[in-house]
């Protein structure tokens, strides 16, 4: 008798266990995301579903994709959802790419139209959309205010690139410079001038006179001093903050939304109201297009794995963070981004201002860049020219080992041997 009571126990409790579905798995890249989305799990299943279960798990940046290609291949506990940069879905789109095409379901909801369209190119391939921005990633030059009042700069001094390196050969010092240099400044620029590192066919340096051109620009900063190079030659390391940031030695930082409002905030905590942003000087120059006051650097987005056996519930939660109005604000206020949805951007708690930065209205700064944005385009060689740049080719023309010229031809020449070409001759 006691047996047969023991085996129903252990039938109803294996039961149960089997009623309690899995829950979505959520991959995210910062502890911050982490904590956005358990906040905005919660939100949905008040507003939306409260059957709705899902897990969130936090990589670092340069983790996920390994960790999301082990996944993907070996087919062990994949996610369902991630939140993915779009250098690094560059990556998937060779082959049978892993992921929902959204296209169909973008054009029947409110995200369609609702994204700021010069976004919508970070997750599409061939005229198919695979996953949704989060954010404008409107670059802006972040500064500090304390040292340009000190030194009687105004921001109306800086409306032209021309007008910025003619301050900054004043204000030059052996242990100060105008701007922190980075890798990322290329690109930036170039998408600012009009160009990218490749076509809309994906094709690389389309423009390749223009991009060694604005390569220079970065590289005579640092010849003449204007711009100081990190260790690592990153502006994206703590360190960073930890030396030239800490002892004063850079009065500008050229990033996006989510640079100030993450990086910045969290890393800098001892300038605290004394950092703020400002649109982009712009280029004069006859080459250049638009004469457009930002640029756009990097973005992520959420894409939904298509091996998952809810594609249904995973889209039904993607649009609806995407599109929920509070969830946009969330996103902004709570120092991630400033968001690619437009209805939220007439939201008044957008305008709010930011105590770090002096009480400055950051999102009415955005708002107005914003319609202004690049747009972007994706190419299976976006991840590949980001590494050679950052890893092998920056520092040497940074350095005067390399010409902007010879970095380019070298670029083009690993890539020739990567698609299965021979190597040029001496």
């Amino acid at each position: 008798m006691k047996a047969n009571t023991l085996l129903r126990s252990l039938l109803l409790f294996a039961g149960a266990a089997l009623a309690v579905p899995k829950p979505l798995q959520i991959w995210v890249s910062s502890q911050a995301d982490l904590k956005y989305y358990e906040k905005m799990i919660g939100v949905y299943k008040q507003k939306i579903d409260t059957g709705f279960h899902a897990e969130v798990k936090a990589f670092g940046f340069m983790e996920m994709p390994d960790k999301l290609a082990i996944a993907i291949k070996s087919g062990i506990n994949p996610p369902d959802i991630v939140q993915f940069d779009e250098i690094f879905f560059s990556l998937y789109l060779k082959g049978n790419i892993p992921f929902v095409d959204l296209t169909d379901r973008l054009a029947k909801s409110p995200l369609g139209t609702g994204i700021l369209k010069q976004r919508m190119g970070l997750f599409t391939w061939k005229d198919r959309i695979y996953g949704v921005p989060q954010s404008v990633s409107s670059v802006v030059l972040w500064y500090r205010d304390d040292i340009f009042k000190e030194l009687g700069i105004m921001p109306k001094d800086l409306e032209t690139w021309d007008k910025f390196d003619a301050v900054g050969m004043k204000v030059k010092t052996a242990t100060r410079g105008m701007i922190a240099l980075d890798w990322s400044y290329v690109g930036i620029l170039l998408r600012q001038r009009g160009y990218d590192f490749y076509g809309a066919d994906g094709k690389p340096f389309p423009d390749s006179a223009i991009i060694a051109q604005t390569w220079q620009r970065v590289a005579d900063w640092s010849k003449n001093g204007i711009g100081l190079l990190p260790d690592r030659s990153s502006i994206f390391e703590p360190e960073f903050f930890n030396s030239y940031v800490a002892n004063n030695g850079v009065l500008s930082v050229m990033g996006p939304d989510w640079y100030g409002l993450d990086m910045i905030q969290n890393f800098d905590q001892a300038h605290k109201g004394k950092w703020r942003a400002m649109a982009l000087p712009t280029w004069t120059d006859s080459l250049s297009h638009g004469n457009k006051k930002t640029s756009s650097f990097s973005g992520q987005g959420l894409v939904i794995f298509k091996k998952s056996r809810k594609v249904e519930n995973c889209w039904k939660f993607v649009e609806w963070v995407n599109s929920d109005i509070d969830a946009n604000v969330d996103r902004f206020i709570g120092g991630n981004c400033f968001p690619p949805y437009q209805p939220a951007w007439s939201d008044m708690r957008l305008s709010q201002p930011f105590a770090y930065f002096g009480n400055q209205n950051l999102g009415q700064l955005f708002a107005e860049l914003a319609p202004t944005a690049p747009f972007t385009a994706q190419s299976p060689l976006n991840a590949v020219i980001v590494n050679f740049m950052r890893e092998q080719y920056f520092g040497a023309v940074i350095h005067n080992s390399s010409t902007p010229e010879q970095a380019l031809g070298g670029i083009k020449e690993q890539i020739n041997l990567m698609m299965g070409g021979k190597k040029k001759k001496p």
